[in-house]
Parts: C-alpha cells; structure tokens; sequence
C-alpha cells in the first residue's frame, strides 16, 4: 500500500525486490508448485501478450514508428506481472506471507490518507503543502494526481477486517470502530471528487453486506450512515453536489446517445450533443477494427488510434492514451482472443473463489482472508466503469496481486 501511494516507480521496486529475493531464498523450490487450469490459463495469456509484442513489432512497425521497438520493449517487462504471480502464489501456498502485516498496512496508509483528504478540505492544502488543484477533487498527498478516491477504494476495505480478523475486541467496541472507519472512509472518498471509485467503493461493501450472512442485518444501518455522510455534503458543498450530480446526468446522456448513435436511423446525434466519455470510449472502435483478432500490442492505442479510419462525422479526432475502460484496452491492444482469454481468467476466478469457494463452503476448506480479495477484485473487473489503463504499472500490479492472493487461497485445503 505504501507503494501505491509513493508511485510506479517505489511500485517497480517493490515488485523487482519480491521476485529477486524470493527467487534467492527458494531457488528451485518455486519451480516445483503444481500448476491449475487457471494457472495453464494466464500462461496462454501472457504467451499471447508475448506474440502479440513481436507480430506488431515486425510486421506493424509503421503504425508506431519505423524501426521503434516501444511495444516489443513493454511487452518484455510486462511478463514480470507473470513472475509477480507465480511467487506470490508460491508464498501464499508456503505460509511465508503474513497477511496481518498487509492488512494493518492498508489501514494506516487509507486512514493516511483521508484525514490528509480532511485537512486540504479544511485549509485548501495538505499536510506536504500540496494545494487544491481542482475545487471539485481533493488530492490529497497525490498532489497533482487526482487520484486519491482510487486509493481509497482499492485499500480501505481491507482496513474493516483487521479487528475482527487479527484482535479480539468486545462487539461494543467493534461496532464503534467500524462505524468510525465507515464514516472517516466514505466522507474522504466523496470529498476526493472520483466519482468511479466512490461508486465502486459503496459496491464492495454492498455485496459483503448481502452475502456475508453475519452482516447482513447490518444492511439498513449501511444504508442510513451513507446517507447520513452523503446527503450533508452534498447539499451544503456546491463542488461536490456539482461533481455527484452531474453523475446521473452524464450516464443517462451516454446510454440515449448510444442508442441513438448505433441503433437509430432516423436520429443523427451531432459531436456537441456527446458527452465527453463516450467520445472517449468510442475512439476504441476504429482502433480495434486496424487488428481485430490480435490487437496492437500492449500499450499500442496511443500510437494506433491516431492513425484509426473515421468512420462517422461526430467521431472524435484526436486520442488519448487509453480509452479509458480495461475490456475495450484489450480489445484494443490485444484483440478478440486477448479479450476472451482475460474474460477466461476472471470468470474462472470468480467461478472457484465466490460460487464454489465462499457460496459452498465447508468449516473445514474455507478461508476467511479470502472474503475482502473476492469482493473487492469484482469491482476491480466490472465492465459497466471507466478505468485507468489495464496495462499500466498501478493498475496491472493491483490486478495481479489481487488475482495471485485469489488463487493461493482458494486452493489451501484450510
């Protein structure tokens, strides 16, 4: 957690220091751990990634740039998520990862985080001295990042399960502590102005509270505490009920020009009326059709979709990075069979943690560490958002770790 919130390049570092010194330690011992089917499958995955760098890079080289290897490059340091995966699964397996230190680390660095949120609100900077760069999103100590929600989301649920999971503490206690950290959490995030993450934030702890049987009466009291954080700042702070309000809107606006853009005849929908996110979306599409069964390479949409065929006369020129959603990357930089193998992998996990591990679980083969992973990868994965790049060094660490711990523990016997 502490990476993430340092950087890619302290996240970088990291992940070079777990494979090196773990291959150091354990030497032939990783090469010894059993292989699943999901296993066989990211393999293929990451063997496809690896075709799929060296086909564009030789053959395609004119859409990035004669004789530029960028591609090929990224695609090389990439199967480090690969190795990433192996060991963590390794060290899972080996009872050499303590997940106490993971979980309190995660809360302290989330609390961090909000109450640094609650500070810049109060005196327009941080505690480092960063200042408010968007009335409508506070950074935090990500400065000029505004991406402070997408921290909170990703870590503070795991801040709920240190004192049930690792302290004995009296319910009354109990009860004081969450609710506090609920508060303290859900205020930060809707102050932080990520809309996506508050969104997915409140999902995460929505189905842990309708399908973890001990929580669920909890249900009404989650849903009056939201309101009782959510309701206040939005009709007293003008930025945030700016921000949330025009959420709703946006969405509404996205689904009616999509429909009307792709199945009406009659209708045309002029550049002006789109909003600005399925503009960025629908860059994807001619991008996709320059290689549809093998993508572009990773990371290739910035270099690609510039040079895409327009197809309609309100479609947007210019690109950005990413188009902004991690199935239509995919699509994008790896195509169709990139796309059903990553689909593959999620639907396996999903399959073997939530519905054959966690709905059908026994006192004997369930491990309980594995509730917060399960509820927060699903999010994580949800096709229906807007991301980051799927490939980035943030987003692909996250996903992986998230993937590894997954796996290691649906497949302990106890």
């Amino acid at each position: 957690p502490l990476s993430f919130l340092i950087g890619n390049f302290v996240i970088n570092l990291n992940v070079l220091f777990i494979i090196v010194f773990t291959f150091l330690i354990y030497n032939k011992k990783i090469f010894g751990i059993k292989l699943l089917f999901i296993d066989k499958v990211i393999i293929s995955f990451f063997i496809f990634i690896f075709i799929s760098g060296i086909v564009n890079s030789t053959f395609f080289t004119p859409n990035v740039g004669s004789g530029d290897y960028t591609i090929l490059i990224k695609t090389i340091l990439y199967i480090r998520y690969l190795l990433l995966y192996f060991i963590l699964r390794f060290l899972i397996e080996e009872n050499k990862i303590n997940f106490k230190w993971f979980f309190i680390s995660s809360f302290i660095f989330s609390l961090f985080v909000s109450l640094d949120i609650f500070y810049q609100f109060i005196f327009d900077k941080d505690i480092f001295g960063f200042e408010v760069v968007n009335p409508r999103k506070l950074s935090g100590p990500f400065g000029e990042e505004l991406i402070a929600g997408g921290y909170l989301q990703r870590f503070s649920i795991f801040g709920f399960f240190i004192f049930p999971f690792f302290f004995k503490i009296k319910k009354t206690y109990l009860s004081l502590i969450l609710v506090t950290l609920f508060l303290i959490y859900t205020a930060s995030i809707i102050l932080s102005g990520n809309r996506i993450p508050a969104v997915l934030y409140l999902m995460t702890l929505f189905l842990i509270l309708l399908f973890e049987k001990r929580t669920r009466k909890y249900f009404p009291i989650f849903l009056i505490l939201t309101s009782f954080v959510f309701y206040p700042l939005y009709v007293t702070n003008h930025n945030i009920k700016s921000n949330f309000g025009n959420l709703v809107n946006v969405s509404s606006r996205i689904v009616k020009v999509f429909i009307a853009d792709n199945f009406s005849k009659t209708s045309k929908v002029y550049a002006r009326d789109m909003p600005a996110q399925y503009r960025e979306f629908k860059t994807f599409y001619g991008t996709w059709l320059m290689n549809k069964y093998i993508g572009g390479g990773i990371r290739s949409f910035r270099y690609n979709c510039p040079q895409r065929k327009i197809i309609k006369d309100n479609e947007r020129a210019t690109c950005n990075t990413h188009p902004h959603n991690y199935y239509l990357e995919i699509l994008t930089d790896l195509g169709l069979i990139g796309l059903i193998l990553s689909f593959t992998i999620f639907i396996i996990i999903i399959y073997n943690s939530l519905i054959k591990k966690y709905f059908f679980k026994s006192d004997l083969s369930f491990n309980e560490l594995i509730i917060p992973f399960i509820f927060i990868f699903i999010p994580e994965i949800f096709p229906l958002r807007t991301s980051g790049s799927f490939f980035s060094t943030a987003n692909s660490t996250y996903i992986f770790l998230l993937i590894s711990i997954i796996v290691a523990l649906s497949n302990k016997k106890t």
